[in-house]
């Protein structure tokens, strides 16, 4: 259920991203789940990768990774990511439209003294 929740929330953050900066809004809402499950997947790999170098292959059959504090690690780890993904579609968004302005049809034949 609150997964379903995550989803709502990345959708509605991205979609008014892409619709802030004239963008496709359900390409953006790709970007952002992927980035959400991109990132739990990464984590999971790391902390497994981690768990195998630490302590060998006989760890990993164990059941101490039946917690449901690594399942709260990986949620945080996907919101980090999709949270840097927001943060840079933003920048780019904020880029490109400084840029528009700054050579649009009406800045042409003025001279710019920066």
């Amino acid at each position: 259920m609150i997964g379903i929740l995550f989803i709502y929330w990345i959708w509605k953050s991205f979609t008014n991203l892409a619709l802030e900066y004239d963008k496709n809004k359900w390409g953006y809402f790709g970007i952002g789940i992927a980035s959400y499950y991109g990132g739990t997947l990464v984590s999971g790999f790391g902390v497994g990768l981690l768990s195998v170098l630490i302590g060998g292959v006989d760890n990993v059959t164990d059941d101490s990774f039946i917690n449901p504090g690594w399942n709260i690690f990986f949620v945080l780890c996907g919101g980090l990511a999709c949270y840097g993904v927001y943060k840079l579609l933003e920048n780019k968004g904020e880029k490109e439209k400084a840029l528009s302005k700054k050579e649009g049809i009406d800045s042409i034949g003025v001279i710019d003294e920066n």
